[in-house]
Protein backbone atom coordinates (compact mmCIF):
# COMPACT_ATOMS: atom_id res chain seq x y z
CA UNK A 1 0.00 0.00 0.00
CA UNK A 2 2.72 2.50 0.92
CA UNK A 3 4.67 1.81 -2.59
CA UNK A 4 1.35 2.21 -3.92
CA UNK A 5 1.01 5.62 -2.71
CA UNK A 6 4.31 6.62 -3.33
CA UNK A 7 4.58 5.55 -6.53
CA UNK A 8 0.80 7.03 -7.73
CA UNK A 9 -0.21 8.88 -4.77
CA UNK A 10 -3.19 9.04 -2.56
CA UNK A 11 -6.18 8.97 -5.57
CA UNK A 12 -4.83 6.04 -6.46
CA UNK A 13 -6.24 4.22 -3.00
CA UNK A 14 -9.97 3.69 -2.32
CA UNK A 15 -11.11 4.78 1.44
CA UNK A 16 -10.24 2.21 3.02
CA UNK A 17 -7.11 1.52 2.13
CA UNK A 18 -5.89 4.86 2.38
CA UNK A 19 -7.33 4.35 6.27
CA UNK A 20 -5.24 1.56 6.11
CA UNK A 21 -2.10 2.86 5.62
CA UNK A 22 -2.57 5.31 7.73
CA UNK A 23 -3.80 2.95 10.83
CA UNK A 24 -0.57 1.04 10.05
CA UNK A 25 1.29 3.84 11.75
CA UNK A 26 -0.69 4.10 15.05
CA UNK A 27 -1.00 -0.01 14.78
CA UNK A 28 2.36 -1.26 13.95
CA UNK A 29 3.23 -4.82 12.91
CA UNK A 30 -0.62 -5.44 12.15
CA UNK A 31 -2.67 -6.27 9.29
CA UNK A 32 -5.13 -3.00 9.88
CA UNK A 33 -7.05 -3.94 6.39
CA UNK A 34 -10.13 -5.02 8.30
CA UNK A 35 -10.24 -2.49 11.01
CA UNK A 36 -10.19 0.18 8.29
CA UNK A 37 -13.38 -1.88 6.89
CA UNK A 38 -14.88 -2.03 10.55
CA UNK A 39 -14.52 1.69 10.35
CA UNK A 40 -15.44 2.58 7.01
CA UNK A 41 -18.59 0.47 7.82
CA UNK A 42 -19.50 2.08 11.14
CA UNK A 43 -18.79 6.04 10.53
CA UNK A 44 -20.37 5.45 6.58
CA UNK A 45 -17.01 7.05 4.75
CA UNK A 46 -13.40 8.05 5.23
CA UNK A 47 -14.46 11.66 6.48
CA UNK A 48 -16.91 10.07 8.66
CA UNK A 49 -14.25 8.02 10.60
CA UNK A 50 -12.26 11.52 10.70
CA UNK A 51 -15.38 13.44 12.34
CA UNK A 52 -16.42 10.67 14.97
CA UNK A 53 -15.93 11.76 18.69
CA UNK A 54 -13.13 9.79 20.20
CA UNK A 55 -15.27 7.66 22.42
CA UNK A 56 -17.45 6.47 19.70
CA UNK A 57 -13.93 5.62 17.61
CA UNK A 58 -13.29 3.46 20.94
CA UNK A 59 -16.14 1.87 20.53
CA UNK A 60 -14.84 0.37 18.00
CA UNK A 61 -13.12 -3.64 18.21
CA UNK A 62 -9.97 -2.73 17.61
CA UNK A 63 -9.09 1.04 18.10
CA UNK A 64 -8.14 1.92 21.47
CA UNK A 65 -7.28 5.41 22.99
CA UNK A 66 -3.60 6.19 20.77
CA UNK A 67 -5.58 4.88 17.68
CA UNK A 68 -8.43 7.15 18.63
CA UNK A 69 -6.34 10.01 19.24
CA UNK A 70 -4.49 9.49 16.08
CA UNK A 71 -7.33 9.48 13.75
CA UNK A 72 -8.43 12.69 15.57
CA UNK A 73 -5.21 14.42 14.74
CA UNK A 74 -5.36 13.89 11.27
CA UNK A 75 -8.42 16.40 9.99
CA UNK A 76 -6.73 19.01 12.16
CA UNK A 77 -2.99 18.84 10.69
CA UNK A 78 -4.71 18.74 7.63
CA UNK A 79 -6.52 21.86 8.39
CA UNK A 80 -3.03 23.30 9.79
CA UNK A 81 -1.08 22.02 6.50
CA UNK A 82 -3.47 23.82 4.10
CA UNK A 83 -3.78 27.11 5.95
CA UNK A 84 -0.23 27.01 7.00
CA UNK A 85 0.76 26.82 3.04
CA UNK A 86 -1.85 29.34 1.86
CA UNK A 87 -0.18 31.93 4.35
CA UNK A 88 3.35 31.00 2.48
CA UNK A 89 2.09 31.02 -0.88
CA UNK A 90 4.04 33.48 -3.28
CA UNK A 91 3.37 34.52 -6.98
CA UNK A 92 6.02 35.70 -9.10
CA UNK A 93 4.40 37.80 -11.84
CA UNK A 94 7.27 39.52 -13.42
CA UNK A 95 10.63 39.76 -13.74
CA UNK A 96 10.85 42.62 -11.42
CA UNK A 97 9.38 40.24 -9.14
CA UNK A 98 12.22 38.13 -9.15
CA UNK A 99 14.78 40.37 -8.77
CA UNK A 100 13.25 41.79 -6.00
CA UNK A 101 12.60 38.10 -4.01
CA UNK A 102 16.06 37.49 -4.77
CA UNK A 103 17.86 40.51 -3.60
CA UNK A 104 16.15 40.17 -0.66
CA UNK A 105 17.25 36.67 0.12
CA UNK A 106 20.81 36.87 -1.60
CA UNK A 107 21.66 40.82 -0.27
CA UNK A 108 24.23 40.90 2.34
CA UNK A 109 25.12 37.45 2.10
CA UNK A 110 29.03 37.01 2.22
CA UNK A 111 29.74 33.58 0.82
CA UNK A 112 28.35 32.99 -2.71
CA UNK A 113 25.19 30.54 -2.79
CA UNK A 114 23.02 29.48 -5.55
CA UNK A 115 19.54 30.00 -4.72
CA UNK A 116 16.73 27.64 -6.88
CA UNK A 117 13.41 28.87 -7.20
CA UNK A 118 10.40 26.24 -8.77
CA UNK A 119 7.29 27.96 -10.15
CA UNK A 120 4.10 26.67 -11.49
CA UNK A 121 1.83 27.62 -14.54
CA UNK A 122 0.77 30.55 -12.32
CA UNK A 123 3.49 31.98 -10.99
CA UNK A 124 3.66 30.06 -7.30
CA UNK A 125 6.12 29.27 -5.71
CA UNK A 126 6.68 25.14 -4.81
CA UNK A 127 10.02 25.82 -4.08
CA UNK A 128 12.95 27.96 -2.82
CA UNK A 129 15.73 27.35 -1.04
CA UNK A 130 19.47 27.35 -1.08
CA UNK A 131 20.85 24.64 -2.68
CA UNK A 132 24.72 25.53 -3.06
CA UNK A 133 26.89 27.42 -1.36
CA UNK A 134 30.83 28.35 -2.20
CA UNK A 135 32.25 29.21 -5.45
CA UNK A 136 29.97 29.35 -8.28
CA UNK A 137 30.98 27.60 -11.76
CA UNK A 138 29.66 24.84 -14.10
CA UNK A 139 31.65 21.86 -12.45
CA UNK A 140 30.63 22.16 -9.05
CA UNK A 141 26.88 22.74 -9.18
CA UNK A 142 24.63 19.66 -9.20
CA UNK A 143 22.79 19.50 -12.35
CA UNK A 144 21.11 16.07 -11.41
CA UNK A 145 19.54 17.83 -8.10
CA UNK A 146 18.61 20.82 -9.79
CA UNK A 147 16.61 18.47 -12.76
CA UNK A 148 15.52 15.95 -9.78
CA UNK A 149 13.87 18.74 -7.82
CA UNK A 150 12.02 20.16 -10.75
CA UNK A 151 10.92 16.83 -10.97
CA UNK A 152 9.97 16.12 -8.20
CA UNK A 153 7.80 19.26 -7.61
CA UNK A 154 6.44 18.75 -10.86
CA UNK A 155 7.61 22.73 -12.01
CA UNK A 156 7.00 24.63 -15.16
CA UNK A 157 9.74 27.05 -14.61
CA UNK A 158 13.14 27.72 -12.63
CA UNK A 159 14.98 30.39 -11.53
CA UNK A 160 18.39 30.75 -10.64
CA UNK A 161 19.83 33.65 -8.38
CA UNK A 162 23.22 34.12 -6.62
CA UNK A 163 25.47 36.75 -5.31
CA UNK A 164 28.58 38.14 -5.67
CA UNK A 165 30.20 39.24 -2.65
CA UNK A 166 32.47 41.52 -4.30
CA UNK A 167 30.34 43.79 -5.14
CA UNK A 168 30.10 43.66 -9.17
CA UNK A 169 26.66 41.89 -10.72
CA UNK A 170 28.55 41.62 -14.08
CA UNK A 171 28.09 37.92 -14.76
CA UNK A 172 31.63 35.96 -15.52
CA UNK A 173 32.18 33.70 -18.12
CA UNK A 174 31.82 31.02 -15.60
CA UNK A 175 27.66 32.25 -14.51
CA UNK A 176 27.26 32.09 -18.29
CA UNK A 177 28.39 28.30 -18.94
CA UNK A 178 26.33 27.69 -15.56
CA UNK A 179 23.69 29.11 -17.40
CA UNK A 180 23.95 27.48 -20.30
CA UNK A 181 24.27 24.05 -18.57
CA UNK A 182 21.43 24.34 -16.35
CA UNK A 183 18.88 25.71 -19.06
CA UNK A 184 20.21 22.52 -21.19
CA UNK A 185 19.66 20.12 -18.13
CA UNK A 186 16.04 21.36 -17.81
CA UNK A 187 14.73 21.31 -21.12
CA UNK A 188 15.05 17.30 -21.17
CA UNK A 189 12.08 17.87 -18.41
CA UNK A 190 10.31 20.53 -20.30
CA UNK A 191 11.13 23.23 -17.57
CA UNK A 192 12.02 26.74 -18.48
CA UNK A 193 14.68 28.39 -17.11
CA UNK A 194 12.75 31.50 -16.75
CA UNK A 195 15.84 33.84 -14.95
CA UNK A 196 19.49 33.69 -13.74
CA UNK A 197 19.53 36.69 -11.15
CA UNK A 198 23.11 38.16 -10.09
CA UNK A 199 22.28 40.16 -6.94
CA UNK A 200 25.79 42.33 -5.60
CA UNK A 201 24.90 44.69 -2.59
CA UNK A 202 21.96 46.49 -3.47
CA UNK A 203 22.40 45.80 -7.15
CA UNK A 204 21.92 42.98 -9.17
CA UNK A 205 21.67 41.94 -13.33
CA UNK A 206 18.73 40.04 -14.49
CA UNK A 207 20.15 38.07 -17.47
CA UNK A 208 17.01 36.85 -18.98
CA UNK A 209 15.91 40.96 -19.12
CA UNK A 210 19.53 42.19 -20.00
CA UNK A 211 19.96 40.17 -22.87
CA UNK A 212 22.97 38.87 -21.94
CA UNK A 213 22.12 35.19 -23.29
CA UNK A 214 19.68 35.76 -25.75
CA UNK A 215 19.27 31.68 -26.87
CA UNK A 216 18.94 30.74 -23.30
CA UNK A 217 15.91 33.54 -22.85
CA UNK A 218 14.76 34.76 -26.28
CA UNK A 219 11.41 36.14 -25.26
CA UNK A 220 12.15 38.04 -22.04
CA UNK A 221 11.09 41.35 -22.15
CA UNK A 222 11.67 43.84 -18.25
CA UNK A 223 8.17 44.26 -18.11
CA UNK A 224 6.74 41.63 -19.19
CA UNK A 225 4.62 38.64 -17.40
CA UNK A 226 5.68 35.69 -16.86
CA UNK A 227 2.65 33.93 -17.83
CA UNK A 228 3.61 33.23 -21.42
CA UNK A 229 6.59 31.46 -20.17
CA UNK A 230 4.48 29.23 -18.09
CA UNK A 231 2.07 28.94 -20.91
CA UNK A 232 4.48 27.62 -23.36
CA UNK A 233 5.34 25.60 -21.03
CA UNK A 234 2.33 24.58 -19.52
CA UNK A 235 1.02 23.28 -23.27
CA UNK A 236 4.19 20.89 -23.43
CA UNK A 237 3.69 18.80 -20.33
CA UNK A 238 -0.06 18.10 -21.86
Amino acid sequence: MRDRFLLDGMDSLEDHEVLELLLFYAIARQDTNELAHRLINRFGSLSGVFDAPVEELKRVEGVGGTTAVFLKTSPELFRRYTNDKKKKVKRLYSYKDISEYAMRILAGRRREGILLVLVNAVGQILYSDIVYEGSVNAAEIYFRDLVRLASSYDAVGAILAHNHPSGDCLPSREDLVTTRTAADALKKIDVALIDHVIVAGDDCVSMATSHILPEVFPEAEEKRSLRKVSDRQKGKKT
